[in-house]
């Protein structure tokens, strides 16, 4: 069985937001019994470049690590900026 880690992220997803992100994320790579990392994007009103790029950097630490990286609850702005971004191609979307 699959253990999926959740990243409940606030409401606005932008640099400021970095240490705590990049905390989360390293301990859940670091963690053997976590297969993978969704992003929640529920709470989510707005995120910036910083936050996409965060995100990708993430996603290729993960890959290295042989862990997933998913997407759930992205609406509205926040949507349509994942969607112009092209993340659908990089993370799975749940």
């Amino acid at each position: 069985m699959s253990s999926f880690a959740k990243v409940l992220l606030p409401n606005q997803f932008d640099y400021a937001y970095h240490k705590e992100f990049q905390q989360q994320c390293t301990d859940y790579i670091d963690d053997a019994s976590v297969d993978g990392i969704i992003f929640d994007f529920s709470r989510v009103e707005y995120l910036d470049s910083a936050a996409l790029g965060m995100m990708m950097l993430w996603q290729r630490r993960a890959a290295a690590a042989h862990k997933k990286m998913m997407i759930k609850g992205a609406k509205g702005a926040t949507a349509q900026i994942l969607a112009m971004a092209n993340m659908q191609r990089i993370f799975e979307y749940v």
